[in-house]
């Protein structure tokens, strides 16, 4: 992920960052769910960041880390659901608001990879790790890069956009073996080459990680506005089903493509599982489970506490993180420590962005306008 705060939804989701008036009620399962990824994501990078090398090379982590191999995807498919749910294509003057809002989250994404607070400093003594860090397709680019596309789509097709975003979504990933192993982003310019393939470092370049973000827009656009009943059929058939396809693809595959890269069966095993775990996190949110609403608000807020925890572990250009001198450092004991004094941090900011929202949603858009037009002004006049 990238490295190094605000998120600028009125339901705090990565499609749509912008302060408005309070937004139409959604189901708590929707934004749990999105709160459980965002939450196994932050459990991810702190154990991976903080944890000694030895705890992280012994068996059980490595097994973990085998089905922790779904946050990111689930993130990413989360994200989509959300980008779903409205009914395409959307008015004009509410397509150009979210064509604002996605690009600002693809500025955050850049932000987060700036190796200084400078514009020249950054054009003139970036080193080229350093370019190839400040270019990489992360997910926030991968999640705008895609959502901007669907966009298209849905002015382009109409009521028919789906059909065409599935077919395209499946192009990806059978696509994505082939990309990764052809070199192909060697012809595109230096911004452009992360977004194919992990070739330059990338961890999340199109192929095939849009396809995630596209399946989730398919699946709230799907699921997200008929009744429960239909609703938990339908999903539990397609779970199944891709989790059947990606099965019966396993052998098939078995020697020409790696299983845990961009395998096409890997990838509808993936979002299969993702989908049976949203049946499940529904059925959670009816009965109305300890830790549901907590994970919701999360969800509500996913791009403030994308960004937050990111700084905390990590720090970035505005202020440097005291956890950088504890990297590789913990025992599995001292991690957990750590993760259960971030929560109450990640829920407390969490809560006041979206009460202020809520309460002063005018004020709220000015605070961001003026931070925004803060760092810009910094970023393009410090001379080093």
């Amino acid at each position: 992920m990238g490295r190094g705060p605000l998120d600028l939804v009125p339901d705090l989701d990565l499609s749509t960052p912008a302060v408005e008036s309070p937004p139409r009620r959604r189901e708590v399962y929707i934004d749990a769910f999105r709160g459980l990824m965002v939450l196994a994501m932050v459990q991810g990078h702190l154990c991976d960041s903080l944890l000694d090398p030895a705890v992280r090379a012994e068996p059980w982590y490595l097994f973990q880390r085998m089905f922790h191999g779904s946050t990111a995807p689930g993130f990413l498919f989360a994200s989509g659901f959300v980008a779903g749910l409205p009914r395409a294509p959307l008015s004009l003057r509410a397509s150009l608001r979210r064509v604002r809002r996605l690009l600002f989250v693809l500025g955050v994404g850049y932000f987060l990879h700036l190796p200084w607070f400078s514009l020249w400093k950054t054009m003139n003594e970036a080193s080229p790790h350093q370019r190839e860090i400040l270019f990489s397709c992360d997910a926030l680019q991968v999640i705008a890069v895609t959502q901007l596309f669907v966009l298209g789509l849905q002015w382009a097709g109409g009521r028919r956009w789906t059909q065409a975003a599935a077919v395209v979504a499946l192009a990806i990933i059978a696509a994505s073996p082939g990309v990764w192993a052809s070199e192909l982003g060697a012809e595109l310019p230096e911004p452009l080459v992360p977004y194919l393939d992990k070739s330059t470092g990338s961890r999340f370049p199109i192929f095939p990680y849009s396809a995630f973000v596209l399946a989730g827009t398919l699946a709230g656009a799907a699921l997200g506005r008929v009744e429960p009943r239909r609703r938990h059929r339908r999903a539990l058939v397609a779970g199944l089903g891709l989790i059947g396809l990606g099965a019966a693809l396993t052998p098939v595959l078995e020697g020409w493509v790696d299983y845990w890269g961009p395998s096409p069966a890997y990838a509808f095993v993936r979002l299969g599982g993702l989908l049976l775990l949203l049946l499940l996190v529904e059925g959670a949110a009816r009965v109305r489970l300890p830790g549901v609403r907590a994970l919701a608000l999360l969800g509500h807020e996913t791009l403030l506490v994308y960004v937050l925890h990111l700084y905390i572990l990590f720090g970035g250009i505005v202020i440097q993180s005291p956890m950088v001198a504890l990297h590789d450092r913990l025992g599995l004991g001292e991690a957990l420590v750590v993760l259960l004094l971030m929560l109450p941090v990640l829920l407390g900011a969490s809560w006041v962005w979206r009460t202020a929202k809520r309460w002063g949603p005018h004020e709220a858009q000015l605070v961001l306008v003026f931070v925004t037009t803060w760092f810009l002004y910094q970023f393009l006049t410090r001379p080093w």
